[in-house]
């Protein structure tokens, strides 16, 4: 296997410049260092499926060289009975998987068993081509190429684990290998060119097709992985004028022939044991009867719901909290489900409910926090304005890790106006630290950095939106906001603490 590691090195090297079902009192949560998996699978099977989720982020790390980080948040994976499921809560009826971010973790739905054919992409391989996404978010995040954001995602996800403890990765994706024989391959100069935009279904399966092959080529052959590895690094770090032709020897037209022949080659895989892979330790906890009659409700709070849907979701959580009275669980979700159909009392004394269970439950006193920052902000009264403060340090004093409280202490400076304190940059800072893949901690932290006037900062930490490969409102809105940071940097002027956010897009697959 040739050493990925010097072209790999360049990425981390450019990063510093549902709707609701039954209960089922069978689920089950298992917690490894990077994942939490919800499942209500047997137990030997949620424990070797969490034990493979952690062998493939070994993988990541290994050919990355990246070390874990104090401060990992485990990606939450939940793992539903059907297809059917899955579509329900994502409100896409075409998806078989989705990743997306809630205010607190990244998250992962996915089913509980493969309903996909040999040449189909199922739902462990919509998981780890996410998780790569996700892993690239959080540790070397730039301004890649959209072919290539997607192409290293592809490479991976293909991967097998053998019994023998060996991990196996460049397998051919056999989902594009129909389209890619029919229509051949993806022209590269139009494939270094564009995004994933409008794609159709046969022009998408070419674009991904070809990009995992080129991601495949370069990785295999020495020569054109170190031309990419410099063109790479030139990209992210903003050289001027970079070019297929000043970076490839012969141009995009030598590097697409020899693609064309790669194709019809024998393709290559990889193979990398576990012996260093330190043990791997899983917890399996089975949920409390409420916390698994809760279980998709939460999900589908965390996952979002058009708001024509949140009145009778609200009136299905009421009625599902109503048997657990004395669970601080359930009145915590049963406070969000409240507070998102916008009946705020009643968010804040089912929160109340949930402190009066457990004073020190993070989740409901974030919750509180927010309504009261809510109401202080719309009150403008002194006393209002303090019990906000009192509760949001008190909400962070519960889970120091909770990027919620956070945020909200930054909300509330913001808020309120003046200087903003060096206390409250720092813990946006580490909000962001904690979940990088949340697009508004991102926005909200390069308008912090344009606050101050560090505007390539603020430019520079936007580029991960505005450089995405799926077109998007957020995409759009980072593009604007990065030249309002230009034009104020140009003119001298000021930006305000407060950035209108566009509305996020889930990742489907």
């Amino acid at each position: 296997m040739r050493d990925m590691r010097l072209w790999l090195a360049c990425l981390c090297l450019a990063a510093m410049v549902l709707a609701p079902g039954k209960a089922n009192a069978a689920w089950n949560q298992a917690q490894s260092k990077h994942f939490t998996v919800y499942s209500n699978r047997n137990v030997k099977e949620l424990r070797e499926f969490a034990e493979k989720l952690e062998k493939f982020d070994y993988l990541l790390r290994v050919m990355s060289g990246t070390d874990s980080k104090a401060n990992d948040r485990p990606l939450q994976v939940f793992a539903l009975d059907s297809i059917g499921e899955v579509r329900s809560i994502s409100g896409n009826p075409h998806t078989a998987g989705f990743y997306n971010t809630s205010d607190r973790n990244a998250f992962a739905v996915v089913t509980r068993r493969s309903e996909a054919g040999k040449f189909d992409l199922d739902s462990e391989q919509i998981l780890f081509h996410e998780y790569a996404h996700h892993f690239m978010l959080h540790y070397f995040p730039a301004a890649y190429p959209a072919w290539y954001v997607e192409g290293f995602a592809e490479f991976y996800s293909t991967v097998t684990f053998k019994p023998d403890g060996a991990i196996v990765f460049g397998n051919p994706p056999l989902y594009r290998a129909p389209t890619l024989v029919r229509m051949g391959i993806y022209p590269l100069e139009k494939l270094f060119a564009r995004t994933t935009d409008r794609l159709g279904a046969l022009e998408g399966d070419s674009y991904y097709g070809t990009a995992w092959l080129l991601t495949h080529y370069l990785h295999y052959n020495e020569k054109r992985g170190a031309e990419f590895a410099r063109y790479l690094k030139d990209v992210v770090t903003g050289v001027p004028d970079v070019t297929l032709d000043n970076h490839f020897e012969g141009g995009d037209k030598a590097l697409e022939k020899e693609l064309r022949a790669y194709i019809n080659a024998r393709i290559s895989a990889s193979s990398l044991t576990t012996r260093e892979l330190p043990p791997i330790s899983v917890t399996i906890t089975a949920l409390d009867p409420a916390q698994a009659a809760l279980l998709k409700y939460r999900l589908r709070l965390m996952a979002g719901m058009p708001e024509a849907e949140r009145e009778k979701f609200a009136t299905g959580v009421r009625e599902t909290a109503a048997h657990f009275p004395a669970s601080a669980d359930a009145q915590g979700v049963l406070a969000d489900a409240e507070m998102l159909s916008d009946h705020k009392d009643a968010a804040l004394a089912a929160a109340e409910r949930a402190l009066a269970i457990d004073p020190k439950y993070a989740p409901a006193l974030a919750t509180k926090a927010e309504l009261l920052l809510e109401k202080a902000n719309a009150s403008d009264k002194p006393e209002d304005w303090k019990a906000a403060l009192a509760t949001i340090v008190k909400a962070n004093r519960a889970d120091l890790e909770d990027p919620v409280p956070l945020v909200l202490f930054y909300r509330y400076h913001a808020m309120r106006g003046g200087d903003m304190p060096a206390v409250g940059y720092d813990g946006l800072e580490k909000a962001f630290a904690l979940l990088p893949q949340n697009p508004n901690y991102r926005f909200m932290l390069a308008s912090g950095y344009a606050h101050r006037k560090n505007y390539k900062a603020a430019i520079r930490i936007l580029d991960v939106l505005a450089f995405s490969p799926h077109e998007s409102g957020m995409r759009e809105g980072a593009l604007k906001l990065q030249q309002a940071f230009r034009d104020a940097e140009a003119g001298g002027g000021a930006i305000s603490l407060d950035v209108e956010v566009p509305a996020v897009e889930q990742d489907k697959e």
